[in-house]
């Protein structure tokens, strides 16, 4: 290690943000509880009843957050090999999270094809969070010796897909209806923007400065969602995502 390396590494010491990281994922868990937990009666009361498919996404997407709560927990209280140890084990259920990911998007959207609240084109959301989800999870494995940077990738993955829940606290709870792209964005990222904005506001409160990790990530989250509520309201990609379900055809 060199001696700038090694300058930049004890500045960017993660052990003085460690309480920050456990504030940073809760927030982006309990969005994620909270969208989901209001929509539970309306999932369990679907007729036909969700498939196979919806539930085991359900269950390896839920299996993920307490994992990563775990590997949070774990070095936060200095068990630094266990975290390594378990951190394999949150590698390959992220690994499954992806295609069942898609799959169940397609699923659910397939299901709902013919009926009034069918909206294909809000797979414009679901690929851009898959798509964050993939490459925050991958780059926080290859720089996993690099704490600072492993530390704010792997919550980053983590809010990538939150705004699922707080989509759906904005839609489901405050019925929320937005009417253009704009409206979108804040009615689906509001969540993710704050988490963002206190992440970068941690950084510069503590070093004066926003760490590379995290200035990329924002780059991707906010330019992956800006794509996707134009897309949204293009009606070239409504009628590519409509042909895409319907050759699709699956309902599980």
């Amino acid at each position: 290690m060199t001696a700038s390396t090694n300058t930049a590494a004890k500045f960017w010491d993660p052990r003085t943000d460690r309480r920050a990281y456990v504030v940073w994922f809760a927030l982006a868990a309990l969005g994620l509880l909270v969208g989901f937990g209001g929509d539970v009666v309306r999932y369990l009361s679907e007729r036909p009843a969700p498939p196979l498919i919806m539930h085991l996404h359900g269950v390896v997407f839920v299996a993920w957050l307490v994992l990563v709560g775990v590997q949070i927990f774990l070095v936060e209280k200095g068990n630094v090999r266990l975290h390594k140890t378990l951190g394999w084990a949150t590698v390959i259920v992220a690994g499954g999270m992806v295609p069942l990911g898609v799959t169940a998007a397609f699923v659910d959207e397939a299901r709902r094809l013919h009926q009034p609240d069918s909206d294909p084109h809000f797979l414009a959301l679901e690929f851009n969070d898959v798509i964050a989800f993939a490459i925050f999870t991958v780059a926080g494995v290859l720089l996993r010796r690099d704490p600072a940077s492993h530390k704010r990738l792997m919550v980053l993955s983590a809010v990538a897909i939150s705004d699922a829940g707080f989509g759906r606290i904005s839609t489901g709870i405050l019925r929320v209806n937005p009417t253009g792209p704009i409206a979108w964005w804040l009615t689906y990222y509001w969540g993710v923007a704050l988490i963002l904005v206190g992440m970068i506001g941690w950084d510069i409160h503590r070093r004066r400065r926003v760490h590379p990790a995290l200035i990329v990530g924002a780059a991707v989250l906010w330019g992956g969602e800006t794509i996707s509520a134009i897309l949204f309201y293009t009606p070239g990609w409504k009628a590519l995502m409509t042909g895409s379900v319907k050759a699709w055809g699956w309902v599980g």
